[in-house]
């Protein structure tokens, strides 16, 4: 569906990530009416349970689904996190509550200067 990639992210930052879904065949943006978008971080790759995860932010659709635009803000507080790396995964529930995993991949924390 859409790639983001590494997240680059500054410790303490609360700013929305906007994402476009699109098709990954033919670049076309996809009609997200109905579906909902949680962002799940996690100390692990390949996490065996929820125990070691940091932070979930659900996606909120832009004002028109039919162009295909869901943000995530994390808070401060989520994001106060020791300097490393961490994964993270995107998951879209459609309407018919059928669950996919549409991208998967690092979310790199650097310290800051402001405390």
């Amino acid at each position: 569906m859409t790639v983001l990639g590494t997240v680059e992210w500054y410790r303490g930052d609360s700013y929305p990530i906007e994402v476009e879904i699109t098709n990954s065949d033919t670049d076309a943006v996809i009609d997200i009416t109905g579906c909902s978008f949680l962002l799940t971080v996690d100390t692990l790759k390949t996490p065996p349970d929820a125990t070691t995860k940091v932070f979930e932010v659900a996606g909120v659709l832009g004002v028109d689904p039919t162009i295909g635009l869901v943000s995530f803000t994390p808070t401060a507080l989520d994001t106060d996190l020791s300097p490393g790396t961490y994964y993270y995964d995107l998951q879209v529930i459609d309407a018919e509550s059928n669950i996919r995993t549409v991208v998967k991949d690092k979310w790199k924390i650097t310290q800051d200067i402001t405390k």
